[in-house]
């Protein structure tokens, strides 16, 4: 079983991971970008990140579709 530090760092990798996904779907243009990775996250594999208040991600997450995040989980945690 993971501990805490292992699965947040599980997540931050898979985050790290799923941003090329999310460049070739909604485009490289760092200034207009929409929607937002967060969103995009949200929509696509049911994970709502964390944010701080001023747009930082977080350590923390919620399983909003546990469905489309177990795909999440499948592609994006090694």
């Amino acid at each position: 079983m993971l501990d805490m530090n292992e699965k947040r760092n599980q997540y931050w990798l898979a985050l790290h991971a799923v941003r090329n996904e999310y460049y070739d779907e909604v485009g490289d243009n760092i200034e207009m970008r929409e929607p937002t990775m967060p969103h995009w996250i949200e929509q696509k594999y049911g994970l709502k990140m964390g944010l701080d208040g001023v747009g930082n991600w977080t350590a923390f997450y919620d399983v909003v579709d546990p469905k489309k995040f177990m795909l999440f989980q499948i592609k994006y945690f090694k």
